[in-house]
């Protein structure tokens, strides 16, 4: 009588490689650059300034708008007061100059030759800051256009904004007419009728007007929109450098200010970058309750969604792979988190936790340990195909084992067992054909 061969190890164990998430800003890509050290997760609160002007009324008041301009630039509280002079100083300087001349397209055009001539410096692409701009004079279009519509405020004339899918410019109401003011550029009021922005303007900033017949590709904006691109520029540029944490307040700030479509997709993306972040640091735990926070704090959001069981997915993995089954198991079976999770992946994850399980008892060359192990898999998930493939080959080992040892009877009570739960296996069947024939 010969032995019986045992089959395979069976270890059919595909690593899952874990996702490497990253959202797209649509104003700015997000790089890769070196991490930046951040402190604990948590959802920060708006700028109480965006709480107040969220409701209210427009035109707002000069002051607001001052101290808008500023802090939503990232003007600390300490130093808030000597920004408010020196923009308050500039806003007197023009009114001297404006007194006495009540023609609105006299006043428009005044305030945007002051801007340049006193200030404006630079056209930076990403120099959206205000307090930055009245430091060293560098602008681009949206830190010029917030500060052309203080001055222009100032002197009461009604401002508005356009917002274009990468540019922004003021307007301003003359009479029964509506004015553009491209702002970057001291030939900028009225644009379509000067030569001279038509010389100067692509070449400071790189972009091409839009004029008013487009109106497709114009938004038109409120003053709280204006000021919120401040914030958007914020969120954009520091995605851009890596820096997640620094784009949370001026996204949630944005999204109480403006509260628009623009806004909401700013906020998602900077929250949703952030939980990204942390999950590439391995620091899963924190990010789910982070996401969750924001759920709590904001309402439910299909990415954000999304996000949460991929990082549910990744931390599975990652504690498989550290060799923590059981804490591997419990992320994917602790309610109600778990049920975040897409059916089909939480189950072959599973699978896998319940495969490397039985695979180290083989590994020892104990098949029936393994044999054990699937059946309790299959009695918790189903009858997986994996999982009837791997109970198939260790009940296979197992029986090799009871068999060349001589010991029939424990060899038939096995595969009997193994046969009421897999009766369609031709592996189990033979082998029981074989130890009837030994028993006989």
């Amino acid at each position: 009588m010969t032995d019986i061969q045992r089959d395979r190890d069976y270890c059919s164990v595909v690593r899952k490689a874990i996702a490497r998430l990253a959202a797209i800003l649509a104003l700015a890509l997000l790089v890769t650059l070196p991490l930046i050290a951040q402190t604990k997760a948590t959802v920060p609160s708006p700028h109480p300034l965006a709480v107040k002007l969220s409701t209210a009324s427009e035109p707002l008041p000069l002051d607001d708008l001052v101290d808008a301009a500023l802090v939503f630039s990232g003007v600390s509280d300490s130093s808030l007061p000597a920004y408010r002079r020196k923009l308050l100083d500039l806003v007197a300087g023009f009114q001297q100059q404006a007194a006495g001349n009540p023609d609105p397209a006299t006043l428009a055009v005044r305030a945007l030759a002051h801007l340049h001539a006193r200030l404006l410096r630079r056209y930076d692409v990403r120099q959206a800051r205000v307090d930055l701009l009245l430091d060293e004079g560098i602008f681009n279009c949206v830190s010029s256009s917030v500060l052309y519509l203080v001055l222009a405020r100032s002197v009461g004339l009604t401002v508005g904004g356009v917002r274009t899918t990468d540019h922004a410019f003021c307007t301003v109401k003359v009479g029964d007419s509506t004015v553009d003011v491209e702002t970057t550029n001291a030939y900028g009021y009225d644009p379509g009728s000067r030569k001279e922005f038509t010389d100067s303007f692509g070449r400071v900033t790189g972009f091409a007007y839009v004029p008013p017949s487009n109106y497709r590709d114009r938004t038109p904006i409120g003053e709280r929109d204006l000021l919120s691109l401040i914030l958007y520029d914020r969120v954009s540029f520091a995605i851009e450098r890596g820096d997640h944490a620094s784009a949370l307040e001026p996204a949630v700030t944005g999204w109480v200010l403006s509260g628009d479509a623009l806004s909401r997709t700013t906020l998602v993306t900077a929250l949703s970058n952030y939980a990204v972040w942390l999950g590439q640091a391995g620091r899963f735990a924190e990010a789910l309750l982070f996401l969750e926070e924001v759920e709590r704090s904001y309402g439910t959001d299909s990415d954000l969604t999304q996000r949460r069981r991929e990082l549910l997915h990744n931390q599975a993995v990652a504690l498989v792979e550290a060799g923590d089954l059981d804490a591997a198991e419990a992320v994917l079976t602790s309610q109600p988190r778990a049920d975040i999770l897409d059916p089909t992946d939480r189950r072959e994850l599973l699978v896998w936790i319940i495969q490397l399980r039985a695979d180290r008892s083989a590994r020892k060359a104990d098949y029936t340990a393994a044999v054990s192990v699937i059946t309790d898999g299959i009695s918790r998930i189903g009858a997986e195909p994996q999982l009837l493939a791997a109970f198939e080959v260790y009940t296979h080992n197992a029986f090799a084992q009871l068999y060349n040892a001589r010991r029939f009877e424990d060899a038939k009570t096995l595969l009997e067992a193994a046969l009421a739960r897999y009766p369609a296996s031709r592996v189990i069947r033979q082998d029981l054909d074989a130890v009837a024939k030994a028993l006989k």
